[in-house]
């Protein structure tokens, strides 16, 4: 799920000296960073696939045997994406500021937050009481606004606000570490963000809400920061050849795994693999951003391409909020049925394609109206 920040705040690295290795870190200056944007639209891609796509694992023994795979292939595939989105935010955001107040930061990132967090969370808490046919009381705000999460998909919301909170704290850290220390506190947060997840699996018990919902992602907040600031030592193709290996094998173990679990204890036990601190997609998240960064490089090679790609990543949070709303009133309610599970994939696909070009025209056009702009 994206981050509010425009790409324009990202910031920059080191051209490379050769275009076959990464650029370097050491002196990281203000500007556009080419893979991070592309990092936003891979994901925000991801995220409404996996929207689209996770009914058909849940439907396990009412579907053909090749649409839940193919349900269960996108679920594995996709489930990266809420954590590269954390790490663009960290690679953005944790790059030391030393003139930058504490008050000036608050008051930008409160100005960016606080109206998405209040506007959709009071539009989705209606919409779900309008779906589900209950009625709308002030315990309705009460209840979603204290726990975070409204609809699905907006906790990720109360994520950012949480990551904003404690990014100047953070950056004081990155500031001081040296790249060891940098490196053993990224791994210390995301042991203990697999081991809280684990331990709720295996015992039970544990849960989030509006004012804890940050505290996991704070690993893949470091994790950002620590990739885009990596000094070259391969080759980008190795790079490149590298991470996809470990991306399609975490995604091939995911997806069997899964369907091995589905078929032991049933489709609401079966599902750890798809956790966002589950090995695997911790695994597929890095893969990604490594992978990502080696094709598309810190400085893109053709300014009007950047400016492009910059402008397309700045409809992602539009998408992320939107997207849910025509899924469900025009797609879950109205969804055909087809004789053939390779036209129902095509179906699926067809409709991952219409909300992400959709919503994100509709958001091209509602961020150049004044007030409404400052939803998207």
């Amino acid at each position: 799920m994206p981050t509010t920040d425009p790409a324009s705040a990202e910031p920059g690295l080191r051209p490379a000296a050769s275009s076959e290795t990464i650029p370097s870190s050491d002196t990281a200056a203000p500007g556009h960073v080419h893979w991070l944007s592309w990092a936003r639209i891979v994901a925000i891609v991801a995220v409404v696939t996996v929207h689209v796509c996770a009914h058909l694992t849940l439907e396990w023994g009412t579907v053909g045997a090749k649409l839940w795979h193919f349900g269960n292939l996108a679920e594995s595939a996709g489930r990266f994406a809420v954590p590269l989105f954390v790490m663009v935010s960290g690679a953005t955001l944790l790059q030391p500021r030393p003139a930058e107040r504490l008050s000036d930061f608050y008051r930008r990132r409160a100005a960016r937050i606080a109206v998405p967090l209040v506007a959709w969370t009071a539009g989705y808490l209606v919409l779900d009481a309008w779906l589900n046919g209950r009625a709308i009381t002030s315990y309705t705000f009460v209840q979603g606004f204290a726990w975070g999460r409204p609809y699905y998909h907006l906790y990720f919301l109360y994520v950012v606000a949480g990551l904003y909170l404690v990014t100047p704290f953070l950056r004081a850290f990155v500031a001081t570490a040296d790249r060891r220390l940098l490196v053993a506190g990224t791994a210390v947060c995301l042991g203990l963000a697999v081991a809280d997840k684990a331990q709720h699996l295996l015992m039970g018990g544990g849960g989030f809400n509006a004012f804890s919902y940050f505290v996991p992602f704070l690993g893949y907040y470091l994790l950002g920061y620590v990739v885009a600031t990596a000094r070259p030592r391969r080759p980008r193709r190795t790079v490149l050849a590298r991470s996809a290996a470990a991306y399609a094998g975490a995604v091939l173990v995911t997806a069997a795994v899964t369907w091995w679990l589905f078929g032991l204890v049933g489709p609401q036990d079966g599902r750890p693999l798809y956790d966002y601190y589950a090995p695997t997609v911790l695994v597929a998240a890095v893969a990604m951003a490594y992978g990502l960064r080696a094709v598309f490089g810190d400085r893109a090679p053709i300014p009007a391409r950047a400016r492009l790609v910059r402008r397309l990543a700045d409809l992602t949070f539009g998408i992320f909020v939107l997207h849910p709303i025509p899924l469900e009133l025009l797609v879950r309610r109205r969804q055909p049925a087809f004789a053939s599970d390779y036209a129902d994939m095509a179906f699926h696909v067809g409709v991952v394609l219409a909300l992400v070009v959709g919503c994100g025209l509709v958001t091209l056009v509602l961020r150049r109206v004044p007030v409404v702009r400052r939803l998207f």
